[in-house]
């Protein structure tokens, strides 16, 4: 029913670095925007603060089989046999900033595509070039990032609110 759009754009803008474009299919991105006005989800407070996370439950395993979904086609762009780790929905409220920091070494990549923004709101900035790079947030469109050199990144605080999916993976072992 929901699905990853085959034809996903990529573009290289750094050293493992992409911005992607075009990620899901529009049925699929209607049931995400809807996911944060059902009254059948529930969040908590993630960290940092000013960040809802969606909790377990019919939306959440759904978000997880998209994660698995997108395997195929990271695994073609990155060249590295990826497993599954988790999918995030994050409902970042104003003033939510996210400091200066890189992703856990064991995860290798990490996609983020922003659903929707109200406001004033920012992307995630990548520090690792001169200058850095700001991530657009436009539907259906965000970031993939891939880890193994852990780039430095944030997100710097706004006055709106932003919703995004987040999808982590790693390596399997050979």
């Amino acid at each position: 029913l929901y699905g990853v759009n085959i034809h996903m754009n990529t573009f290289n803008i750094a050293s493992n670095l992409w911005i992607v474009k075009d990620c899901f299919d529009p049925d699929t991105m209607i049931w995400l925007n809807d996911i944060k006005t059902n009254m059948d989800n529930r969040f908590s407070v993630s960290r940092p603060h000013l960040r809802l996370l969606l909790d377990d439950g019919k939306d959440h395993q759904r978000l997880q089989q998209l994660g698995l979904d997108l395997l195929p086609g990271l695994n073609k762009l990155t060249n590295y046999n990826l497993n599954f780790m988790v999918s995030k929905f994050w409902l970042d409220l104003p003033g939510f900033g996210c400091q200066v920091h890189h992703d856990a070494p064991d995860i290798i990549v990490t996609l983020q595509v922003y659903i929707d923004n109200d406001g004033d709101t920012v992307g995630a900035e990548f520090l690792h070039v001169n200058p850095s790079i700001q991530i657009p947030i436009e539907p259906n469109c965000g970031y993939l990032n891939l880890n193994t050199d852990l780039k430095e990144h944030q997100v710097i605080s706004s006055s709106g609110t932003r919703t995004s999916v987040v999808f982590q993976y790693n390596v399997i072992d050979n």
